[in-house]
């Protein structure tokens, strides 16, 4: 029998896996995904996730892509046992030629802020007497138009192509939060966060909306703040249409991302930083996250 391409989207909140990427002795959202599969199956698939997500960062859709050499009702994917936190959105077939991740031709991130007496645990918070003057980190995005790399805004990784241009961003903000949105071809390893960690430091006054510029124009390593994960999220992976598997009428939809899944244990997990990393709210120096994007 030939080999047959499923693909799934799911959502899930992070705090509780480390990472998407398989990992020996730890609960990652690939590692499961594919139990839950083998389960069902009766055999060990390798499932590829459009975004190798950090340690404690969310997912309101991640694409995931298997091949196997037999036939799924669609409707026992979309109804896989998962954790709580970690739920199944939609399942389709696929070309034979589709993968989740080297299809993809977009993607997009959303970073949330808060500051103030209150706390949100999905947001990285900037400190109760915090007054950010997000008009300066805007300048400072600004400053990356019309550059047709950013080297510089990655941290060091197996892959040494530079970051692409970013296709578009949005940064709004209310009476205590703001909310950073990204879209780009494809992100390096941590940069979504290494960016939202700068434009924290230029909001409140530590670094200049012109040094956002002289940093993604240098070299690796990053030498700027980096935000924590619990703040981010991947909203949407895009896809040429003629090949995206969600567009055709074998998908099973269930319902759409309206938001983060709800999990127990969600904790907010603090920074490290470089560049004015003294001045920064207060805690965990030093963070790292296993995974290859942001």
């Amino acid at each position: 029998m030939e080999r047959k391409t499923y693909a799934l989207a799911l959502g899930y909140r992070g705090t509780g896996f480390a990472g998407w990427q398989r990992q020996p002795g730890r609960e990652t959202v690939q590692g499961v995904l594919e139990d839950a599969l083998a389960s069902l199956l009766g055999e060990r698939v390798q499932v590829h996730g459009a975004a190798r997500t950090d340690a404690g960062v969310h997912a309101c859709r991640q694409i995931a892509s298997f091949s196997v050499r037999q036939s799924i009702e669609l409707r026992s994917l979309r109804e896989l046992p998962l954790p709580c936190g970690m739920r199944i959105l939609a399942a389709s077939t696929a070309l034979a030629s589709f993968h989740a991740r080297a299809s993809a031709i977009g993607k997009r991130y959303r970073y949330r802020y808060g500051w103030g007496p209150s706390r949100d645990a999905d947001s990285w918070h900037l400190g109760a007497q915090a007054r950010p003057l997000w008009q300066a980190a805007r300048a400072a995005l600004e400053s990356l138009r019309g550059l047709t790399a950013l080297p510089g805004l990655a941290s060091p990784s197996s892959r040494r192509s530079p970051a692409p241009p970013l296709t578009s961003w949005s940064l709004d903000d209310r009476e205590s939060s703001a909310e950073l949105t990204l879209s780009a071809p494809a992100f390096r390893k941590h940069q979504v966060r290494n960016l939202a960690g700068h434009l924290a430091a230029v909001a409140l006054g530590l670094a200049t909306p012109e040094s956002l510029e002289r940093l993604a124009r240098g070299k690796r390593p990053w030498r700027g703040a980096t935000a924590p994960p619990n703040g981010l999220a991947l909203l949407e992976v895009s896809y040429p249409a003629a090949i995206d598997p969600f567009r055709a009428s074998g998908a099973a939809e269930g319902d759409q991302a309206g938001g983060l899944i709800e999990a127990a244990g969600s904790e907010g997990l603090e920074i490290h930083a470089g560049e004015a990393e003294s001045r920064l709210p207060e805690s965990a120096r030093g963070l790292d996250a296993d995974g290859e994007e942001p």
